[in-house]
């Protein structure tokens, strides 16, 4: 009878893999095979564990220095990862933060220029909103605002207009609360004849025709005035006007004149009429009132004793419905305010009656502040 040879099962001579990270068994329980196991914490099993870093095993932890003194430098080894934290809690050039103490002069890594090459502006950094903030100079020409009570166009012309409309009949000013020209209507005429005569109509006394020669242009000191000779007259162009301020400066060389205002000597539809301002040789200043030019029908209204022989004088007449005040150099010689049928609109004009110079001849905008009632 035959025999059968049973061979017991046996590990293999060595189960060393090589690997310094790992215990080798062999036995029943492992079925006589080799059974490898990681040992912990070992240092060159591929894994970064808690006890270990770049320092002590780089062969499983990564160098996590990156270079940057204003990260925190870790490893993170839930995600077994570098982890490269910015330090906040203190000021430190290079995390990406401009921190309060830093500039751009001393840390142009975190913080920008603020310099906007603006003069007018002063340049920051806000720390707070972490951005550049440049705050206007008040008052500094070049901020674009005209500063009130520094700055105007002669001395500023980046920030202040021009505000000269070149129009003699306005004010013209500037509006430091809305910035911007004003140009306010203060004259319905404004004349000192050193463009020439254009607005004035000239003729004479006899038949009304034109007479231009008598008017001429001549040089006074530094000033172009209007010299008028014999029975003349000079008519300023336009309809006329009702209430306003007439001003005129006027120089006597000889004889009287006469300066005549709500003129209708052309309204052929009614008897002319006119108020009539006398300047008589007696040195004495008048007011009177031509009922009716063709009838010859005048009212004597009031009078005043006047010194205007010698030298330049100022008139001023300030008519304002029917209120009528008349000035000589600044001194009210006449207020009065006619009552029954005043002639409340009309023409200007001068009726010279020798020889009389005159300059600044001006028609103003009125309102009811600027009368005296009698």
């Amino acid at each position: 009878m035959g025999g059968y040879l049973f061979l017991r099962p046996q590990c293999p001579a060595s189960c060393d893999d090589g690997n310094p990270c790992t215990n080798e068994a062999c036995s029943k329980d492992t079925g006589y095979k080799c059974k490898t196991t990681g040992i912990p914490d070992c240092c060159g099993n591929k894994t970064c564990e808690p006890l270990e870093n770049y320092e002590v095993c780089p062969a499983d932890c990564p160098n996590c220095d990156d270079n940057n003194k204003c990260t925190n430098d870790s490893f993170d080894y839930y995600k077994q990862k570098c982890a490269n934290f910015p330090l906040l809690d203190i000021a430190c050039c290079g995390n990406t933060a401009c921190e309060l103490g830093e500039t751009y002069q001393s840390c142009a890594r975190d913080c920008p220029s603020c310099d906007d090459d603006n003069k007018c502006t002063k340049d920051r950094y806000d720390y707070h909103k972490q951005q550049c903030a440049n705050d206007i100079i008040i008052p500094c020409c070049g901020n674009k605002i005209c500063d009130k009570g520094v700055e105007k166009y002669s001395n500023c012309p980046a920030d202040c207009p021009n505000c000269d409309d070149n129009n003699k009949l306005t004010t013209d000013s500037f509006n430091y609360t809305t910035q911007k020209c004003e140009n306010a209507l203060t004259h319905y005429f404004f004349d000192d004849f050193e463009a020439g005569t254009e607005g004035w109509v000239f003729y004479n006394a006899v038949d009304g025709g034109l007479n231009p020669d008598a008017w001429t242009l001549i040089r006074e000191g530094n000033n172009t005035v209007l010299r008028g000779v014999g029975h003349n007259f000079a008519d300023i162009s336009g309809k006329g006007w009702d209430n306003y301020i007439l001003k005129l400066k006027f120089k006597r060389i000889r004889g009287s004149l006469q300066i005549n205002f709500r003129n209708n000597f052309f309204t052929p539809e009614e008897p002319a009429h006119r108020y009539i301002i006398r300047l008589e040789e007696g040195n004495r200043l008048s007011l009177a009132k031509g009922l009716n030019e063709q009838k010859g029908i005048y009212q004597d209204l009031q009078g005043s004793s006047a010194s205007f022989r010698t030298g330049w004088h100022t008139l001023e007449a300030r008519i304002y419905q029917d209120v009528i005040n008349i000035y000589l150099d600044g001194t009210l010689l006449i207020k009065y305010r006619d009552a029954q049928d005043p002639f409340l609109s009309g023409k200007v004009n001068l009726e010279n009656d020798a020889e009389f110079l005159f300059d600044n001849v001006e028609i103003k905008i009125i309102s009811e502040k600027d009368i005296i009632y009698p």
